[in-house]
């Protein structure tokens, strides 16, 4: 082979490559947010499930999008080990539609000049209008676009040259598990199956191997591609690390299956369904074989995340439930994700306060405010230091979180919300140190003989117990008018509760029936109470309502500060 027709493949596969690249980037940031919504809405049953990753995938031509936002997910709870399966068996399908049209219209139609014209507008209009941003995305995909139908003339062209030169007859006739291997090793180096594609079609359009090594290299690419997720789920949780195995486990079978099938899977493509044109003959072996998976594993989907559910037992030591420092920068979903884990925070602190006064989740309204996964994590602590402990890990977590998402996102909108959201969980840490400073005040009048410490210590439980039933009312209501009115009227009433308190540790100074210590310690824990219990009014307020009506609650005039 030519030193120059070699280095036009390798240019080829280059320029493939960045163009596959830049179409994802431009179609998920165009369109990204309705894709993940889609994606997460639509995963409620298996079936749906693999729908929803056949049409996700088939929209952005990208499993790698379509498989790493499943693994956030999964691992932010937000879609279940079986379901998750069942997405990644329908984008193996998706993925092939890219191929349909490159073996279609990239081999049969010779468009170079189009293409080049395509690149130049696309071009020219990127550097005009700089600040519009959809413009400047379509821009980018066409620009994408136009590189991998140029890539290609240049892999055809090189194949071509190489086989006028070169002698492949001592290749074709290995076997076809050596191709499998061959396609597997290419996906794995170039991470890009549609890539391998690519580059079989045209030695296949070159008559540089036969048929069934051509599909036995695809069969390699389909194993291949999927060690991306693994590189992905390496050192993740262990819904990661499940869904990562499982569809490993999925494509090796696949793989297996497909090789000992392959002549009459050959015979099913070009005699049963009667495609004679061998590039098109190859993209519907791969999609034979990727829908005949989906039918086969199908029904096995509850057994195989049962297995995986035992293999990879919970070991991980974060303390934030939903974030994963892995989810890929998509715009938008970071701060979807933050938000549920902000809520979370929010919701947790509330607990821990209730339990500072010995209250459960049901005295305070709050039973229904947590998911099962949530209600989960929270029964787990076994003393309250744990529990703030776990809480205050979290806070870090969050914050690190945030500070990844101010470098990462582009958008405004997404910066504003994220501000607001981390308002929330700053409060909401402010309330929750409130309560473990007068950790030992409240020990010590929960235990003592003194019926009158006893007696505050209930007074303030009480106290305590109203105001979270109060601030649980809110959260459950969506009405943004409501929860205002609500968090001001509630406002009013802990200034309330805060001068009737030191109105009664008076009389019972008075009485002489307490200590002078005590006293002091009495006032201490009423307004750490009153503070604390603004921060958490001030967190479901940053929560809840818009900046500028979060801002009003803060700024109102108060009787006690």
């Amino acid at each position: 082979m030519g030193n120059e027709k070699f280095w036009m493949i390798v240019g080829g596969i280059g320029l493939f490559l960045v163009g596959m690249n830049m179409m994802e980037n431009a179609i998920a940031r165009m369109a990204g947010r309705n894709f993940k919504r889609l994606l997460r809405r639509n995963t409620s049953s298996n079936f749906r499930a693999l729908l929803s990753g056949v049409l996700t995938t088939s929209l952005l031509q990208s499993s790698s999008v379509v498989s790493f936002l499943t693994l956030a997910f999964v691992a932010s709870g937000l879609i279940a080990l079986e379901n998750a399966l069942a997405v990644v068996l329908g984008a193996n399908i998706g993925t092939t539609l890219a191929n349909w049209i490159i073996a279609t219209l990239g081999f049969s139609i010779h468009l170079e000049t189009a293409w080049y014209l395509v690149l130049g507008l696309s071009g020219l209009a990127l550097v005009l209008f700089q600040r519009r941003n959809t413009l400047q995305q379509a821009c980018y995909f066409f620009i994408g676009l136009s590189f991998l139908f140029l890539a290609l003339e240049m892999m055809k062209d090189g194949m071509l040259s190489s086989v006028e030169k070169f002698n492949l007859a001592a290749y074709t006739s290995l076997p076809p598990l050596f191709f499998v291997v061959i396609g597997f090793g290419m996906t794995f180096l170039i991470q890009s199956s549609n890539a391998t594609m690519a580059i079989t079609l045209s030695a296949l359009y070159a008559r540089a191997i036969p048929f069934h090594l051509a599909a036995a290299l695809v069969i390699g690419s389909e194993l291949g591609t999927s060690l991306k997720m693994v590189l992905a789920a390496a050192g993740g949780s262990p819904d990661k690390m499940r869904l990562a195995t499982g569809n490993i486990l999925l494509n090796t079978l696949t793989t297996v299956l497909a090789l000992a099938f392959l002549r009459p899977l050959i015979q099913l493509v070009q005699d049963t369904l009667g495609i004679k044109d061998p590039l098109q003959g190859l993209v519907a072996f791969q999609s034979v074989i990727n829908v005949a998976a989906a039918l086969l594993f199908f029904p096995f989907l509850h057994r195989v995340s049962g297995w995986l559910q035992k293999k990879f037992r919970n070991g991980n030591d974060r303390s934030a439930l939903y974030l994963d420092a892995d989810i890929p920068s998509l715009p938008g979903f970071a701060q979807e994700i933050f938000k549920l884990e902000s809520f979370y925070f929010l919701k947790r602190v509330m607990h821990y306060n209730a339990r500072e006064f010995h209250l459960t989740t049901t005295a305070c309204g709050m039973d229904d405010l947590f998911t099962g996964k949530e209600m989960e994590r929270e029964e787990k602590y076994h003393n309250l230091d744990e529990h703030y402990a776990d809480i205050k890990k979290a806070h870090g977590e969050l914050i690190e979180y945030y500070v990844h998402i101010q470098k990462q996102s582009t958008s405004q909108q997404e910066l504003l919300l994220v501000n607001q959201e981390m308002k929330c969980v700053h409060s909401a840490m402010y309330a929750a140190k409130g309560f473990k400073d007068i950790n030992h005040n409240k020990n010590e009048l929960l235990q003592s003989a003194n019926d009158d410490k006893f007696g505050q210590f209930e007074q303030f439980s009480r106290i305590v117990q109203k105001n979270l039933n109060a601030l649980s009312a809110l959260l459950k209501n969506p009405a943004p008018e409501s929860v205002r009115e609500g968090l001001i009227a509630l406002l009013e009433e802990i200034q309330k509760d805060y001068a009737a308190l030191l109105a009664g540790i008076y009389r019972t100074a008075e009485r002489d029936s307490v200590p002078e210590k005590d006293i002091s310690t009495l006032q201490n824990m009423n307004r750490e109470l009153y503070s604390s219990t603004k921060s958490m009014i001030y967190a479901v307020g940053d929560f809840m309502l818009k900046e500028e009506e979060a801002e009003l609650i803060r700024n109102l005039p108060l009787t006690v500060r």
